[in-house]
């Protein structure tokens, strides 16, 4: 009889090796990479397959005691975006199918964004064991925000949500919305928040972090002035031109600095562009751009920093402010999505209803020309954050795992099938 119970997930488009802030890759990576360390600290086993991205990455490998990650062939072993990789799912599961058979019968799939969700419908069929589903990102939201996405985004998230047996979102305001505008069942819709790592993110040792920084990141000058940090990737919804944007305007602390954290080589267009217009609003020596560094190294990022600052379009949850704050800094950000619930306006952090440049400098210069209330901030910050204790978060997700077992066991079959076609008709479908 086996003691431990045994857990598949899926995350199709994107490994938890990869280094947050580049190129499609971002807190699902680092969610990803933290709970299944924790299940497995727990007591579960646990298996993640993701697709393989470069040719050079071996069948398995282990992330820790009680976490193996499968690398699965399905269309070119580049990376490519979600979108493009959506018309290579079928392979995907057929990949996983094939190497889950030399090992034990998981209990469990949890999968992780849109497409790994359409694997885990099939792999739950065939299984026939439970699958929950986190979407870190939802297409109809992001259309709210005017980000357009491909219509069978939307539809690929539509049948997901109506098969998966558990749909678990980060923030009340991202249930509310897969009930009001996905028409999930709401029995199956669960609120878990991410979890930070309280261990590592915490506002102790400021002048250590500085010392570190000054010699491992000399670039950042941090003895100029007050540095504002943008963590994050180089796109346009991420906002960091709003900030190039408003450090003009930031009176206050004329000598302030923009740390803008986050990108790698493949980001050169975006980097360059937000050069020419750091060039163009008269800020082009108080800008640095950074690399996206390890995670080893975004502590003391944060506890160096006076403010961290999501200008982003739409967060789901936003972990970048929470593990900022946890790390003692307040943080200003736009008031949407899971930032809205993270962050406690005047309290915690700064909220932002207008995304523009003007508001974003109005706050910032707020917090910078005041310096016991930033420091009163960031306390309450730090105290306030110890809600998103990974113990914490882990144990509400086992509650999710368990109910779900229970419910299966008690039923004793399957919920019925509920969409039997195939990956490929719903994406002639839906054009």
């Amino acid at each position: 009889m086996r003691l431990r119970r045994r857990l598949a997930v899926i995350s199709t488009h994107t490994s938890p090796l990869a280094r947050a802030g580049t190129t499609k890759a971002g807190g699902m990576n680092v969610y990803v990479s933290d709970l299944t360390r924790h299940l497995a600290e727990a007591g579960w086993d646990v298996d993640v397959y993701t697709r393989r991205d470069r040719v050079d990455a071996p069948e398995m490998e282990h992330l820790g005691q009680g976490v193996r990650l499968f690398h699965v062939d399905a269309g070119p072993p580049v990376s490519l975006p979600p979108i493009e990789i959506a018309a290579h799912v079928s392979d995907f599961t057929t990949g996983v199918q094939k190497l889950a058979v030399q090992s034990e019968p998981y209990d469990l799939i949890h999968s992780h964004y849109w497409v790994a969700g359409l694997s885990g419908i099939e792999l739950s069929r065939q299984w026939q064991v439970p699958h929950a589903v986190m979407f870190h990102t939802l297409g109809a939201l992001k259309e709210v925000f005017q980000q357009p996405e491909p219509p069978f985004r939307i539809a690929g998230e539509r049948r997901v949500v109506a098969c998966a047996d558990a749909v678990i979102g980060a923030t009340s305001h991202e249930r509310a919305f897969l009930i009001g505008q996905y028409q999930a069942d709401a029995s199956r819709v669960q609120v878990v928040p991410c979890g930070v790592d309280l261990e590592m993110f915490h506002p102790a040792g400021v002048d250590q972090s500085r010392r570190r920084l000054a010699a491992s990141l000399p670039g950042l000058c941090l003895d100029d002035g007050p540095g504002i940090l943008f963590v994050g990737r180089l796109e346009q919804s991420k906002g960091a031109d709003l900030l190039v944007e408003a450090l003009p305007r930031i009176k206050s602390r004329p000598d302030t600095r923009l740390w803008i954290v986050g990108g790698d080589e493949r980001d050169h267009a975006e980097r360059a562009r937000l050069s020419t217009l750091a060039a163009d609003c008269g800020v082009a020596e108080r800008v640095r751009f950074v690399n996206a560094v390890e995670r080893t190294k975004l502590p003391d990022l944060y506890r160096a920093a006076a403010v961290c600052v999501v200008p982003s379009a739409y967060e789901s949850f936003g972990l970048v402010a929470v593990e900022a704050m946890a790390s003692g800094t307040p943080a200003v950000a736009t008031r949407v999505g899971g930032l809205a619930s993270t962050i406690t306006d005047g309290e915690t952090g700064l909220l932002v209803g207008d995304r523009q440049a003007p508001a974003f400098a109005a706050a910032i210069d707020r917090l910078l020309g005041d310096e016991p209330l930033r420091r009163q901030m960031g306390a309450a910050a730090a105290h306030q954050m110890s809600r998103y204790s990974w113990r914490s978060v882990t144990r509400s997700i086992l509650d999710v795992y368990e109910e779900l077992l229970s419910d299966r066991a008690n039923s004793g079959s399957q919920r019925e099938p509920c969409c039997p076609d195939s990956v490929e008709s719903l994406l002639v479908a839906a054009g």
